[in-house]
């Protein structure tokens, strides 16, 4: 006894009845697009009885507890009627439990679990123990917030917005009535609902019409026509939600996420358009993202659109939020390389990097030999060049310049956490996205670039209007890099030779554009920025199938290429104004300062940087300076490697002269001893031999070039 009145007396928590509430999830437009999750999978929100209408209250108490306000949580005439029923007449005429005994089952549903006869004496404990310490008010707020409605939905307020598409506070009295019924049935029939509804319209106090289709007073048939219609328009929020769901554990409230519904609808119809015309290159995915600055900030952006594949609902790989997903980025970390190299001043915009057959030693695992996407090489160039037509050769050179721990702790501290081996694991191949990447992270640190250097974080949305953020903002590059950067890629001139004139990747406004394409075309990348937005796309195959040469300008270029035409559509088309740099002249050859008589080009580089040397190679006739004369192959410290078991003869070692026919008298010499026959293109071959090798190129007796090379 004394315990049973320890019991009762023992004051109540009241935050013990919204321990199960679930956040409401908005999009930008303030349309709730989905829920957190809660340990028993259902959708509850909270609101005041005052946020009611009053005929809410007056509806649910006629029906489940006619004595509410008269009994103290025991209403002995309920349960006496039931209990006689039971035991004489078998026919159910309905429960004795009072709405707050209703209650202590909702929120201790463990005890459903014993016997009946211990369970009524729980129950009854339980509810003169909330009689005792709350009011009246509080007890069917708490009821009426709680009460299992329908499926997973609990409580008047989430079925009001689930079914009718509405707050708690325009509920009509036909919606009312309808959701009372709910309460002793979730899974009614139409024909049940419409009997029951009738049958309690008779003792209502207020005039409400008869009801001929239960269905017409909720949204659910609307939904499932718009669904019929377009099965492929539906779920572009879920991988977003999904995401979100797992990033925080959301609390009570309104989550109101910078995603916008209707872009999403949008950017969803157009990767869904895509993926129409690529399904003849054996394309069967897509991902895309956008991130959107705001001018009040100076170091976020925020995601105002993500589509993780082309149809959530897909059996399969639909779910998968491609988004997020780690791949092979081909060639779009070579920014980011470039970017800290110049920061780290190894080089500048002008400085001239080869492009040439190379084979990098890679400890004693063997070489590496890199090559260009279009399999040629192109000699020497800019930087500016070399990125611009994102070419592998340099890349590589300049990762073994640098070195790959510094890049790879870079990208470490840039927000590329997934890099869980080794340096030298990734190798040189890292310049070439061997590591990987997901399009949030490219677009992220691409985002960098449009912010002058410092890495953004993301804004997601807000919660009790406070900012929520995905990572930290910092300063990754130079300001003057970074523009520098933005302006190499968006140069349409600079990346004619490898993409042409015409080209996914040229906009009627300015955008600076980079693509990808990893190994065997299994993975097409497009990031691209301006001043106000990151876009960015992938396209591919989740199960890692090849494409038929689907490349990044062609695949995902086009998504891209869409996207930003719809976000500018209405926008002014303004042009980059440059801050910190300026457009000088460069030779082509030596990167130094052009002479009237230089092959040219012009680019844009920070003011800061010293007016470099005048280029003085190039005086009237000495073409062979102009023109690049040297070895194509082998490259200078190359490795190769003879096989014992093969014919010597069969092993030689190519050469090839790039512009021979510039030389009025050449001549090739082998390890300072041996003359070797050329053809007139250049092309020539040695014997193999082990050992430390040299060749040297005359123009009658004038040294042109020379190479060392080693044979194991």
């Amino acid at each position: 006894m004394l315990l049973g009145l320890g019991y009762v007396f023992r004051p109540i928590d009241l935050n013990v009845f919204k321990k199960q509430i679930t956040t409401r999830i908005l999009s930008k437009e303030k349309q709730i697009i989905g829920r957190s999750t809660n340990d028993s999978q259902t959708k509850q929100d909270w609101e005041s009885i005052d946020e009611y209408p009053d005929f809410v209250s007056k509806i649910v108490l006629l029906a489940e507890d006619k004595r509410f306000e008269t009994h103290h949580g025991i209403d002995l005439l309920a349960l006496s009627n039931s209990l006689y029923s039971f035991l004489f007449t078998r026919e159910n005429r309905g429960g004795g439990s009072t709405i707050t005994m209703q209650l202590t089952r909702i929120v201790f549903p463990e005890i459903r679990k014993y016997p009946i006869l211990f369970r009524k004496i729980i129950e009854v404990a339980t509810a003169l123990r909330f009689e005792l310490w709350m009011t009246k008010k509080e007890i069917l707020e708490a009821y009426l917030n709680s009460v299992s409605l329908h499926s997973n939905i609990v409580g008047f307020p989430s079925a009001s917005l689930q079914l009718f598409g509405k707050h708690i506070r325009f509920l009509s009295i036909e919606e009312s009535v309808y959701l009372t019924i709910l309460i002793r049935k979730n899974h009614s029939s139409d024909e049940e609902i419409k009997f029951r509804y009738n049958q309690l319209k008779e003792k209502i106090p207020f005039p409400i019409p008869y009801l001929e289709n239960p269905k017409e007073l909720t949204i659910i048939t609307k939904k499932e026509n718009v669904s019929e219609v377009n099965p492929l328009l539906s779920g572009e929020n879920q991988h977003f939600l999904n995401w979100i769901r797992v990033l925080i554990p959301l609390p009570d409230g309104e989550f109101i996420a910078t995603i916008s519904s209707q872009l999403n609808s949008e950017v969803h119809s157009i990767v869904n358009s895509e993926l129409e015309g690529l399904k003849r290159w054996n394309v069967g995915n897509a991902s895309a993202l956008v991130l959107e600055k705001d001018s009040n900030y100076f170091d976020e952006l925020s995601l105002v659109a993500m589509i993780g594949s082309k149809n959530f609902f897909e059996e399969g790989n639909g779910m998968v939020n491609g988004t997020l997903a780690f791949r092979d980025a081909g060639s779009t970390l070579k920014p980011l390389l470039y970017g800290y190299a110049i920061d780290k001043k190894y080089y500048t915009i002008n400085s001239i990097l080869s492009d040439e057959k190379f084979s990098y030693p890679i400890g004693f695992v063997g070489n590496y030999l890199p090559r260009n996407a279009d399999l040629r090489y192109w000699g020497d160039l800019t930087l500016a060049e070399a990125l611009g037509n994102s070419r592998n050769i340099p890349a590589v050179t300049a990762i073994q310049k640098i070195g790959v721990p510094n890049f790879y702790q870079f990208l470490i501290s840039a927000g590329f956490q997934h890099l869980k081996e080794s340096p030298s694991f990734y190798g040189p191949g890292l310049a070439l996205g061997t590591g990987g990447a997901s399009l949030l992270q490219l677009s992220r640190i691409y985002g960098a670039f449009a912010l002058g250097g410092i890495l953004p974080k993301i804004r997601l949305g807000y919660f009790k209007e406070e900012p929520f953020y995905f990572g930290d903002s910092k300063r990754i590059f130079s300001e003057e890099t970074s523009e520098e950067i933005k302006f190499i890629l968006s140069d349409g001139k600079l990346r004619q030779k490898a993409f042409g004139r015409r080209s996914y990747l040229n906009f009627p406004f300015p955008v600076s554009v980079k693509t990808g394409t990893s190994k065997d075309y299994r993975n097409s990348w497009t990031v691209a920025f301006n001043d106000r937005y990151v876009v960015a796309a992938w396209v591919g195959n989740f199960s890692g199938e090849k494409t038929m040469d689907v490349s990044g300008s062609f695949g995902a270029g086009r998504i891209v290429q869409n996207i930003f035409r719809l976000l500018m559509n209405d926008k002014p088309k303004s042009v980059y104004i440059p801050k910190l740099t300026e457009i000088r002249d460069f030779c082509k050859i030596t990167g130094k300062s052009a002479t009237k008589k230089c092959p040219s080009i012009s680019l844009r580089v920070r003011k800061t940087m010293n007016h470099s040397e005048i280029c003085n190679k190039h005086g009237e006739g000495d073409l062979s300076s102009v023109i690049g004369v040297g070895f194509v192959y082998p490259a200078n410290g190359q490795v190769y490697l003879y096989h014992p078991a093969h014919e010597k003869d069969k092993q030689k070692i190519p050469i090839r002269i790039r512009e021979i026919k510039t030389l009025k008298n050449p001549k090739l010499v082998w390890n300072q001893m041996k003359e070797i026959p050329m053809s007139l293109n250049g092309d020539a071959n040695v014997s193999i031999q082990r050992g430390k090798q040299n060749l040297e190129l005359f123009d009658g007796i004038e040294k042109k070039a020379s190479v060392q090379f080693e044979v194991k």
